[in-house]
């Protein structure tokens, strides 16, 4: 079982129309969870957020557990310490998971376990012209990997992260963006 971290960061994507404030994205973000935690993919989930976005209340009524800090490296690193389980699902708020990645990490877990694979990328839906080209230079999305490697990696946010992580898989399902 996955635990799972959801990172706010400090500034909202640029919104589309209808897109919403942080607590209504982050909310359609906790709700594309459900499926899999009601599959037993998923154990516990965090969201790390800064301060002033008030989000501690959101995380209550959800059930979630919630630290703040100022810095996005600080809410990585205080998440990713309070994590319960040895396999950790770090997504970005905003990001909402396909019902296929419920089979997908339930395989990559499995093979992990007999190949010693160490982490699996997440991407997002490719949404320009270049993207759809190169699915590459789509945005990560999520990463999963053991808690005990993010703990190693370097301080700093999300994209340092996964470049210390340094991901052998990357996913064929793709996050759906909110916003």
């Amino acid at each position: 079982m996955l635990s799972v971290i959801i990172l706010c960061e400090d500034k909202l994507p640029a919104a589309r129309p209808g897109g919403g404030d942080a607590a209504e994205i982050l909310a359609r973000t906790l709700a594309s969870l459900v499926t899999a935690k009601v599959h037993g993919l998923l154990a516990d989930v965090r969201i790390a957020g800064p301060f002033e976005m008030n989000l501690g209340i959101l995380a209550n009524h959800a059930g979630c557990a919630f630290v703040e800090a100022e810095k996005e490296a600080d809410r990585l690193h205080l998440g990713l310490t309070a994590a319960r389980g040895s396999d950790v699902l770090l997504l970005r708020s905003g990001q909402a998971l396909d019902p296929a990645f419920i089979e997908e990490a339930g395989d990559f877990l499995t093979r992990r376990q007999r190949d010693k694979s160490s982490a699996a990328l997440l991407r997002a839906a490719p949404e320009t012209f270049l993207e759809r080209i190169f699915p590459t230079f789509a945005p990560a999305s999520g990463l999963i990997a053991t808690r005990d490697l993010m703990l190693r990696a370097p301080r700093g946010g999300f994209q340092s992260l996964a470049s210390f992580v340094a991901p052998a898989t990357t996913f064929r399902v793709r996050t759906r963006p909110i916003v």
